[in-house]
């Protein structure tokens, strides 16, 4: 899964939150947020578990990009336009 960064900072945006309010939603340091939004590092499990956290209420194919299994066993990610 990839997270959605347009969308996530189109709900901090919404919320009126810092990125130190989600990073303590989410319940990872203020620097895995900040590095992560400024692509210096990739979302790993606890971002990815954090995100769900601090959005509970919004679908998960909003809130990342997931990856759709083909016939052959292949997969890509859709991104949702």
């Amino acid at each position: 899964m990839i997270p959605n960064k347009e969308y996530i900072l189109q709900l901090l945006n919404k919320n009126h939150w810092s990125q130190n309010k989600f990073a303590q939603k989410a319940h990872v340091s203020k620097t895995t947020i900040s590095r992560w939004l400024k692509g210096k590092r990739g979302a790993g499990k606890s971002l990815i578990s954090g995100i769900i956290m601090a959005f509970p209420n919004e679908p998960i194919d909003k809130l990342f990009f997931l990856p759709e299994v083909l016939p052959n066993g292949y997969s890509k990610t859709i991104k949702k336009e």
